[in-house]
């Protein structure tokens, strides 16, 4: 097994719907406010869209229970909202809807058992509350080492060619000319987990994301590919003990940190229209908007659509990583990514960090978004280089900021 892997974290439906009720309790309090502040009419529509989002995920989160569960969460539920049809009950309120669901977690029975994280100097190092961020970014790089792929011929090589200039193609090969395909990274769960979700997305902002049960299903086993890793219980430990997004109070168990990372990165919201985008998408996939490439900050996807001939590789932009050796392979590039469609959209700049591992990049970035600067700058160091994890928030009606986007930048 990879370094990095825990044991697999396992836990019973009930505790895992027991997780997600408490999390949605803490989204419905810090909204109470906004879901109670307009006309009847108003508030209650506002009321139906939450609940409706609610009841879509509790159904994904109990989706494998027994039937006898599944009948306790309908008929505890059914007086303010009816799961089967998903429409509101006859006494929908915000009180009520509260209180429904506290009866849900008593009739669950006591408290969901503690996932059993490995007490090490990996997970929980016994200086973690002296830790600064720069200290957690090291210890998380540190981690990922044994998995990650470093330049060579045991992992990738690419060419940078020429400079990108304006209305020009300077660049005749592609980026990589050497991906190590056999290497482990290509293997790990996370990775596979990874990959499977990177045909999910509607490629344009502007249309409204809808996920087949099946693509639900691969988001959650993604998650759970995330939160079996090393570096994301670091994440949690570290978080759970400073990080200063209120979210972080509210962590106790690493399923409470599943579902935020879920809520943060991979549940839509509107960029231009309604649920038409999302932080996993526009970071880790790429979205076309009025013509133009955004967000894209990943290279195992930049590479699997370069491989595929999707990608024009158009030279290197903006700065650059000047130290070789160490094992830091962070670009700044142009590039054209084709579909179906005549017309050649462009990401005029991207940054990458070549032959990290997709656990490392989304604890590290979910770090900095929760723990440091949701809007601007969170400057460390990578080894020798200099480095900004750049964030900027999506702001929602309801519940904390969504990652709007999130990369990593040479300082």
């Amino acid at each position: 097994p990879l370094s990095s892997l825990c044991g697999k974290m396992s836990w019973s439906v009930e505790g895992k719907v027991k997780s997600f009720l408490q999390f949605a309790l803490n989204k419905l309090e810090s909204a109470a406010e906004s879901l109670q502040d307009d006309t009847p009419e108003k508030d209650y529509e506002e009321l139906v869209t939450f609940t409706t989002g609610l009841s879509k995920h509790l159904k994904g989160t109990a989706g494998a229970a027994s039937q006898e569960l599944k009948n306790k969460i309908i008929e505890t539920m059914a007086p303010v909202w009816d799961i089967r049809t998903d429409k509101p009950g006859e006494n929908l309120s915000v009180p009520a809807l509260k209180a429904a669901m506290e009866a849900l977690m008593a009739a669950l029975g006591g408290e969901p058992p503690p996932i059993p994280v490995v007490e090490d100097s990996d997970v929980k190092p016994a200086n973690l509350a002296s830790m600064s961020f720069q200290d957690a970014v090291s210890h998380m790089w540190k981690l990922d080492k044994p998995n990650r792929m470093s330049w060579g011929d045991s992992g990738f090589t690419f060419n940078m060619q020429n400079k990108g200039r304006y209305g020009q193609d300077k660049c005749p090969d592609p980026l990589f000319d050497w991906v190590n395909m056999d290497h482990h990274l290509w293997s790990s769960p996370t990775t596979k987990t990874f990959i499977s979700l990177l045909d999910n997305y509607e490629r344009e902002t502007g249309k409204t994301e809808t996920f087949t049960e099946h693509e639900k299903a691969e988001m959650a086993d993604f998650l759970q590919a995330l939160c079996n890793t090393k570096v994301i219980q670091f994440a949690f430990e570290y978080l759970k003990a400073k990080g200063v997004d209120p979210r972080c109070k509210k962590l106790r168990r690493l399923m409470d940190f599943q579902n935020v990372l879920h809520d943060l990165w991979l549940a839509p919201y509107r960029r231009f229209r309604e649920n038409d985008s999302s932080g996993f998408e526009h970071v880790f996939v790429g979205e076309e908007k009025q013509g133009k490439i955004i967000g894209l900050h990943n290279w195992i996807q930049y590479y699997l659509e370069e491989k595929k001939g999707n990608i024009d590789y158009l030279g290197f932009v903006g700065k650059q990583d000047q130290d070789n050796s160490d094992d830091v392979n962070l670009i700044t590039v142009k590039f054209v990514w084709q579909d179906d469609d005549p017309d050649k959209e462009e990401k005029p700049m991207s940054t990458m960090l070549c032959g990290s591992t997709v656990e490392f990049e989304m604890a590290v970035l979910t770090l900095a978004f929760l723990g440091g600067n949701q809007d601007g700058d969170n400057m460390c160091w990578l080894e020798n280089e200099k480095i900004n994890i750049k964030c900027y928030s999506q702001r929602v009606r309801y519940g904390g900021n969504k990652v709007a986007t999130a990369y990593i930048e040479i300082a």
